[in-house]
């Protein structure tokens, strides 16, 4: 009978341990990493900074930020779907994932199956901006200046060929009736250090990485991209539909993981993130560099993912558009 008892007691512990298992705390005592594909000094280094820190105070977990740049993404992307599924390895991404098929016919991976949406975080207005030394005073002057002029006369930067800043530019040029010459780079960090050294002529990024610049005026911000009107880090910059341009395409960063993740880890590491993204101290820091958290779950990332690359990935297309 006794027997009985502990065979039963043993069998009924075995049965409640998978759940047992999916309550546990995250991270526990495991190391996260939330992976960039970029080196430091961009927009996307910022937000991956910026959240490993309020996680780690909240849960009291250890979070570090992994900047696996090069192949324009690929190695960044393909060492996440290569990662375990249990919470320890993040991505925090930009628009640029949801562009890379079309780039890159042979990625190894879909990005619509092999990844697992989490929460989309934040999203920055995009802003144009030239040298400090510039003559140009805001994007009419630019547009204005670069019509009837050859390609090769005016150079433009981006963090890589297909990157959101790449194509938007592109964008710029099809509207405006000009001709520009792209140089990619490996990141907006390099690709920003070149155009304050008055290698490029333009650059259209989102705000954290040229606010300081601009703010001391080693750069100048000729005009914001928004759906909306100004914005309060930049009180005096018109929008490029002030400017007679209707360009409203922004920057939005969402966290993911690798595919097969279990939907109780990831609504604990939404809830987590949610957090992050209602503290007012967050908030504040996003405003001030002129963001806007936005917040949303696994299924409104897929969402977004899935109209850009539909968007863009015609644009890839139509302008033979490949990687350098």
């Amino acid at each position: 009978m006794f027997r009985r008892i502990l065979l039963g007691a043993a069998a009924a512990l075995l049965a409640v341990a998978p759940a047992l298992a999916q309550q546990a705390p995250w991270p526990g005592n495991r190391q996260v990493r939330i992976l960039v594909t970029y080196p430091p000094g961009g927009t996307s280094d910022f937000v991956a900074r910026l959240l490993a820190q309020k996680l780690g105070e909240q849960t009291g977990g250890n979070f570090t930020v992994d900047n696996r740049s090069g192949g324009g993404g690929i190695i960044g992307w393909t060492n996440v779907v290569r990662s375990a599924n249990d919470g320890t390895t993040l991505l925090l991404t930009d628009n640029s994932l949801a562009t890379a098929p079309p780039l890159y016919p042979n990625l190894g991976f879909d990005v619509r199956t092999d990844f697992t949406p989490i929460s989309l975080m934040v999203d920055y207005p995009t802003v144009f901006v030239v040298p400090g030394n510039s003559p140009i005073r805001s994007l009419r002057d630019y547009v204005d200046a670069a019509r009837g002029q050859a390609a090769d006369a005016n150079f433009y930067g981006s963090m890589g060929s297909g990157s959101s800043p790449h194509l938007y530019t592109e964008y710029l040029q099809d509207i405006a009736g000009i001709r520009l010459t792209h140089v990619p780079y490996r990141g907006m960090g390099p690709a920003f250090l070149d155009l304050l050294a008055g290698r490029v002529g333009l650059l259209i990024a989102a705000p954290p990485t040229v606010l300081g610049a601009v703010r001391d005026g080693r750069a100048r911000a000729i005009a914001i991209g928004t759906t909306g009107g100004r914005i309060p880090a930049l009180p005096d910059v018109p929008t490029a539909k002030e400017l007679g341009f209707e360009f409203t395409y922004s920057f939005w960063y969402g966290l993911l993981g690798p595919r097969g993740m279990d939907p109780a880890l990831v609504a604990q590491i939404r809830g987590e993130v949610d957090k992050v993204l209602a503290n007012p101290e967050v908030r504040a820091r996003f405003v001030q560099q002129g963001a806007t958290p936005v917040g949303g779950d696994g299924a409104a990332l897929a969402a977004v993912m899935e109209s850009d690359l539909a968007r863009w990935s015609e644009v890839v297309r139509a302008k033979g558009i490949t990687v350098q």
